[in-house]
């Protein structure tokens, strides 16, 4: 089999359709065009020179430990096969740069800024967190005219046309649907008609998802009592008090490690409490989770991308899933490691589609065309469904959001984890995506 004939069959295989654009081994065009004059617009990269990608991510987590490792599968399959070696793009090997957001706004700064130390910097996968994200690293990069693609950033304020920076996208699903999700699962299916939502004190991504929540169960019909934070300066354990004064009919925690093990933790210590069904958002479905917990975690339900819509895509399941598991010795252990591979492939094809060479084989790549490209992006097929991205920097149309019960979680049991609730939201349903 020609290696050409690999290449298009691997790219049907994993469902890549994105209108206008060409194959994974289409070459760049030769032109003697170059990039405008003024602005920081332009990248040359010599003849066996590597095209640089940056990633700002939170390795101290296991979101954002997983995005790396599925950014790596991305890159090696650049050359349409899982071998475990890189992949090249347009003949060059792809370096990536790493730098940690550290989930917090100076994090996220200071991190754009050093990968900015390499002039050649193209695009950046990242950040983990929205917080490190919002008027921090999206602010960097925009500056720089350097294009920013998240795969875990949901936090709905990011692509507010009033907040978004214009060289921002993410492929994760905003925060918007997740939300709607949840309240849907809360009021309809379970009957809960109020809640107490927990996040943690200065996080963008837990303050706006709670809020999201409160506002979709309130149309529902229920009540939201109250929003309380949790932080240094706003213990759990005074938190857990407070929704026992309230008496909800359930909780929603919505914040990262450690707070929300902290918080679940306090609220199963109040005897009043030990039976309060208790949500946790997809930032605290971890193992660490249910190994803090314990036997407390025994229960505890968790909103997510819906694994069992992955499991169902071939390219997925026989492809993407064995090559994780060889490359890492395990399951997936965050919840968009698809989104990972999608961010970077969306970058990928979009410098196949605006890279130019010039005279003496200098492959061209203008920032400012692989912004454009980025918003011609229709219908694409993706690992993680299907994404257009339009003005706002929304890529993924919709999402596919599921709950599981502790401990059928996917990041302890994998495929075998069955959601007890799924529940599909577009952002058209929310006039969301520009």
């Amino acid at each position: 089999m020609t290696r050409r004939l690999l290449l298009a069959l691997a790219v049907v295989a994993a469902g890549a359709v994105l209108g206008g654009c060409g194959a994974a081994d289409e070459a760049a065009v030769p032109t003697t065009a170059s990039c405008p004059a003024s602005g920081p617009t332009c990248v040359r990269v010599g003849v066996g020179q590597p095209i640089y990608l940056g990633e700002l991510l939170n390795l101290t987590t296991e979101s954002g430990i997983d995005v790396q490792q599925s950014l790596r599968l991305s890159v090696d399959y650049l050359d349409g096969v899982f071998d475990g070696a890189p992949g090249q793009l347009l003949g060059h090997d792809v370096e990536v740069l790493s730098q940690e957001d550290q989930c917090s706004a100076a994090g996220g700064r200071t991190g754009a800024l050093r990968l900015l130390q390499e002039p050649s910097l193209v695009a950046v996968v990242g950040t983990t967190c929205s917080t490190a994200a919002l008027g921090a690293a999206d602010a960097v990069l925009a500056e720089a005219n350097v294009l920013m693609v998240s795969a875990s950033n949901t936090a709905p304020s990011l692509t507010d046309p009033k907040q978004r920076r214009r060289t921002y996208f993410r492929v994760s699903p905003n925060d918007a649907l997740q939300a709607s999700a949840v309240a849907d699962f809360a009021y309809v299916r379970e009957g809960w008609r109020s809640a107490v939502t927990v996040h943690a004190a200065g996080d963008v991504y837990s303050q706006q998802l709670a809020s999201a929540f409160g506002s979709s169960l309130n149309a529902l019909g229920g009540q939201q009592l109250a929003d309380l934070k949790v932080g240094a300066d706003a213990p759990a354990a005074a938190a857990a008090r407070e929704i026992a004064a309230l008496g909800p009919d359930m909780v929603l925690i919505s914040a990262f490690s450690p707070e929300c093990e902290q918080t679940a933790a306090a609220i199963r210590a109040v005897p009043a409490l030990s039976s309060l069904p208790i949500v946790v958002s997809e930032a605290c479905q971890t193992t660490e989770f249910l190994q803090v917990l314990g036997a407390d975690a025994k229960g505890v339900y968790a909103s997510s991308p819906d694994f069992t819509y992955l499991e169902e895509n071939a390219f997925y399941r026989d492809g993407f899933l064995p090559s994780y598991r060889r490359q890492t010795g395990g399951d997936p252990i965050g919840v968009y490691h698809a989104h990972a591979f999608d961010a970077f492939a969306v970058i990928a094809d979009a410098i196949r589609r605006t890279a130019v060479i010039e005279p003496g084989g200098v492959l061209v790549i203008d920032r400012e065309a692989l912004r454009r490209a980025l918003l011609e992006v229709r219908g694409y097929q993706g690992l993680s469904g299907r994404l257009t991205c339009g003005s706002t920097g929304d890529c993924a149309e919709g999402a596919r959001i599921a709950i599981y019960r502790a401990p059928a979680w996917p990041v302890a049991e994998g495929a075998g984890a069955k959601p007890v609730f799924r529940s599909q939201k577009t952002l058209a349903q929310f006039n969301l995506g520009g």
